[in-house]
């Protein structure tokens, strides 16, 4: 599968402005890329965007491969100085966007990501300074292999296959990557329950998950009806006298 997208989120409270200010910003980093690749002239084209989670992808529409590749490998360092609180190994006019980026950390914005195929980079800005013989910590995501349940609500295939699923836990979109040769598995999907299978990596803070690569297995999930629970087996009309269920359940928990 091609590496060609690039993928930001802001987590937190998120306003309008600060979404749109960091959405001019990641497309000047992006283009800054571009032209540090030798290849000011590439075009990319925003090929998801999930406002429940503010988070948008952009895509290169290229035949230049290798160029695109350098670019999203390049995006992916960036953020991970960023993160860790290293120079970020580029020009000056690559370094003034990243930081104009990542500058929308105030007033609700909690953490900035910066997300390509192969992994991610959290930058935050809930650590402290620390003194200058101190190497900053990175905030990482733990990944490993485990599995998501949730909606697919969008489907996207050109040179690689990628799809968005919203989780059933936090309901915020979840970046799910097929692996090579398994484009199959994503047949008949959307807008459908499914449980994802892969690695995944979570926000070390927060353990929501961000991202699935590398998937294995995709099981979809039955829906259930509104009304199935009246063909429940041995259900049967509350009495009167007896206590509701949520009291019940309040008098176990009191008890413990």
């Amino acid at each position: 599968m091609a590496n060609d997208t690039v993928t930001l989120e802001l987590q937190g409270e998120v306003s309008l402005r600060h979404f749109a200010a960091a959405i001019e910003h990641f497309a000047a980093l992006v283009a800054e890329l571009s032209a540090e690749a030798h290849s000011p002239d590439l075009r990319w084209e925003i090929s998801d965007l999930e406002a429940g989670s503010a988070m948008a992808t952009a895509r290169a529409v290229s035949d230049e491969s290798h160029a695109v590749e350098r670019v999203v490998r390049s995006y992916l360092e960036v953020g991970q100085a960023l993160a860790e609180g290293n120079v970020i190994p580029f020009p000056q006019r690559v370094q003034a966007e990243a930081n104009a980026l990542v500058s929308v950390l105030t007033d609700g914005v909690s953490a900035v990501r910066f997300e390509t195929r192969e992994a991610d980079a959290v930058v935050t800005a809930l650590r402290p300074a620390p003194p200058l013989i101190v190497e900053r910590p990175a905030v990482e995501l733990k990944a490993a292999y485990g599995a998501v349940t949730g909606r697919v609500q969008t489907l996207t295939s050109r040179s690689s296959l990628r799809f968005t699923l919203y989780d059933m836990l936090h309901d915020k979109a979840v970046s799910c990557y097929l692996a090579v040769g398994s484009e199959d598995q994503a047949r008949d999907i959307w807008d459908k329950l499914a449980t994802v299978e892969g690695i995944v990596s979570r926000d070390a803070r927060t353990g929501r998950p961000v991202a699935v690569r590398d998937i294995r297995r995709i099981a979809r999930l039955d829906e259930a009806e509104a009304t199935g629970y009246q063909r429940a087996r041995g259900a049967r009309p509350r009495r009167s006298d007896e206590a509701r269920a949520e009291e019940r359940i309040r008098r176990l928990r009191d008890a413990g």
